[in-house]
């Protein structure tokens, strides 16, 4: 019978495809990516920068916040394949912390988080991904009912033939959404990958507490084990920060600049005749872009919640009846867990609820901006 592990079957698939899966990554996997993702964005900026004198605002607005994502997932494939030692490490790890301690798991917390992963991260992944339809029917809809409308591609580009015409329209329109919904899946992925390991962690933390809270302390046995798997708690806590800091740092950057684009055309949308189809082509896209942050904030929240229950946990052991040296032990691990477990965003500010709000209310105030500007 296998193990039950904490690891999601689809954030699995989705590094596999992103070339990221220790074990089955190849050179060649991830040179077609680079060449993919390069050519993508060279049309892509290239458009953007040939183009931003003579359209409006609204336009200019609405191609940059197309293009950048695309630039995070280039951003998140280099840091995965960079740090590709260090992501094997917490796989396997991970898979080890479930074999090796489901056996003192008296409540199933492992198959309960298993299956709260395998859910959580499919729904980042089906808004990632069906962001990507929505997004075409906004663009495609009005070529569908009506006949004589331009044709417009789903990733406006300057390519070196003529795409208004049949086939190369169809032909240039199936590439380009094979291509924003592999990268949305990928978007989706690592989204899922830091889910997975926070609440992976998380589960760890209830387990080590667990054993000290059920069962009365009658050797100094169960006093180690809970000093030792704290320790590798916090091991386990930094590679994530390690792994996550720079993506996090890339992620606040671009989503803010999205979700200012994106939230003024949608506002500057609804004012016009074509305010409909453009909701259909962005208001999922806007959520999938404010589910990542949320993500991202809420592991960070997360992590420093479960710290403090270590905490407590260690002080409700009646810690000051035991001997002096064991007492000074588990002082230092109330100490350490007032700390917290901290996710940063390249390591200058943590991740919490509260930034989520600073980063919603700084877009909130950049679209305002954009609409005095206009």
């Amino acid at each position: 019978m296998t193990s039950i592990n904490t690891i999601s079957r689809s954030v699995k698939y989705g590094l596999y495809y992103a070339a990221s899966w220790p074990e089955t990554s190849s050179i060649l996997h991830k040179l077609s990516w680079i060449i993919v993702m390069c050519i993508l964005q060279t049309f892509q900026y290239g458009y953007v920068i040939r183009h931003y004198k003579y359209d409006t605002l609204v336009e200019v607005v609405d191609n940059l916040s197309i293009c950048l994502p695309f630039t995070l997932v280039c951003a998140k494939l280099f840091v995965a394949w960079t740090h590709h030692g260090l992501l094997s490490d917490i796989l396997s790890t991970m898979k080890e912390d479930c074999r090796k301690y489901a056996v003192i798991d008296t409540k199933s917390l492992i198959p309960k988080t298993a299956r709260l992963s395998f859910r959580l991260t499919n729904v980042v992944l089906c808004i990632c991904v069906s962001s990507t339809a929505f997004y075409s029917i906004g663009v495609l809809a009005p070529q569908i009912t009506n006949a004589t409308a331009s044709r417009e591609l789903l990733l406006k580009m300057d390519l070196p033939f003529d795409t208004s015409k049949s086939p190369n329209y169809e032909l240039v329109i199936a590439m380009q959404y094979i291509c924003k919904a592999s990268t949305a899946f990928t978007f989706g992925a690592f989204t899922g990958l830091l889910l997975m390991m926070v609440l992976h962690l998380g589960c760890q933390i209830d387990i080590m507490c667990q054993t000290l809270k059920e069962v009365p302390y009658k050797n100094k046995n169960q006093l180690r084990f809970f000093i030792s798997r704290h320790q590798q708690i916090i091991i386990f806590a930094d590679r994530i920060e390690k792994l996550f800091t720079y993506l996090a740092l890339s992620q606040l950057m671009s989503n803010t600049l999205i979700t200012c684009c994106v939230g003024y055309v949608i506002v500057t949308a609804i004012q016009t005749n074509d305010g409909f189809r453009m909701l259909i082509k962005l208001v999922v896209y806007y959520a999938a872009v404010c589910s990542e942050v949320f993500v991202y904030c809420f592991a960070g929240e997360y992590l420093n919640t479960k710290s403090k229950l270590i905490g407590d946990t260690a002080y409700e052991f009646l810690w000051y009846n035991l001997h002096s040296n064991e007492s000074r032990l588990m002082i230092l691990v109330i100490l350490r867990s007032q700390k917290g477990f901290t996710l940063t965003f390249g390591k200058f500010a943590s991740l919490s609820m509260e930034s989520f709000t600073e980063i919603m209310k700084a877009s909130a105030s950049y679209i305002s901006v954009l609409l005095a500007m206009n």
